[in-house]
């Protein structure tokens, strides 16, 4: 079925002006008492929510299911919410921050940064997309006198793992990479062995110790990120599952133990690993 842009322009323009009445005069107190730094952590909290429901979508067939095609489009209509609540404050002293300023920008971005769809140039793949994309962005940042390093286009607000993906791959993009996996393996290692020789140390953990233990493992932390970059692997996404696993086996640990008439703060470690295999055996087990 065709995509109808005329109902989603509809829909569009009675949020706006919900949007606007919330925090207009006899509006929403809470809505009207809102800036855009007390929005910033409800921001970052629905782009997660979003993710959390893209998570559980391996493709669009998944939608089918009427609990998360639900989730789908309401997680996405909470993030919606915050770009029209930042717009409207904006709008509300500087008319040229509107909405509608907003996406008037972002519609000659992405014009300007596809000359192969909009203009004569000619591509022979995603490849060489993205190469015009980054050589597009050069020449804009170009014009900016306070541009002057690679790093300056990454915002220090991001997570630290997605600023860690963000700064691994302009340095690559320059060479400042290795050509294979040997080098960041080998570098991994290091840093482990490393870490290994500050967590072993006899002295006590004081400030100064505890600073260096740190050093090491934000080193250990970035060798990881550089091989996910290397092997194509979102690092987020990857701890994402990792988390999901460690929570579904945990919870079995917890009801196994319920089952029994106890608890994980009842039982020592070895018991509690018990029921932890017997969790990974499940995953494993053909369905």
């Amino acid at each position: 079925m065709p995509y109808n842009h005329e109902a989603a322009l509809l829909a569009f323009s009675e949020v706006m002006k919900t949007v606007a009445r919330l925090r207009g005069p006899g509006g929403c107190p809470w809505d009207r008492e809102q800036t855009p730094q007390s929005l910033r952590k409800y921001l970052i909290e629905e782009a997660y929510e979003v993710l959390d429901v893209l998570d559980r979508i391996p493709d669009s067939s998944a939608l089918d299911s009427p609990d998360l095609s639900r989730s789908f489009t309401e997680e996405w209509g909470d993030l919606l919410l915050q770009i029209l609540l930042h717009a409207e404050i904006a709008s509300e002293t500087h008319p040229e921050h509107s909405l509608e300023a907003m996406a008037a920008s972002l519609n000659e971005k992405l014009i300007r940064r596809h000359p192969h769809v909009f203009g004569e140039v000619s591509v022979s793949g995603t490849e060489e997309v993205l190469k015009n994309w980054d050589r597009i962005k050069k020449e804009e940042k170009g014009r900016d006198p306070g541009v002057t390093s690679v790093f300056d286009s990454i915002s220090r607000s991001l997570p630290p793992v997605l600023r860690t993906e963000k700064i691994i791959s302009k340095v690559t993009k320059v060479g400042f990479q290795w050509p294979d996996l040997t080098g960041p393996l080998e570098k991994l290692e290091e840093e482990v062995r490393e870490l290994r020789r500050e967590l072993e140390g006899k002295t006590p953990i004081d400030e100064v110790r505890r600073a260096k233990i740190e050093s090491e493992l934000g080193d250990v932390l970035f060798c990881v990120c550089n091989l996910a970059h290397l092997t194509k692997i979102d690092p987020e996404s990857a701890l994402r599952g990792t988390l999901r696993r460690f929570e579904s086996r945990f919870r079995h640990v917890e009801k196994r133990l319920h089952e029994k008439g106890t608890s994980p703060e009842k039982v020592d470690l070895a018991e509690m690993d018990r029921y932890w295999d017997e969790a990974k055996a499940l995953e494993r087990k053909p369905e």
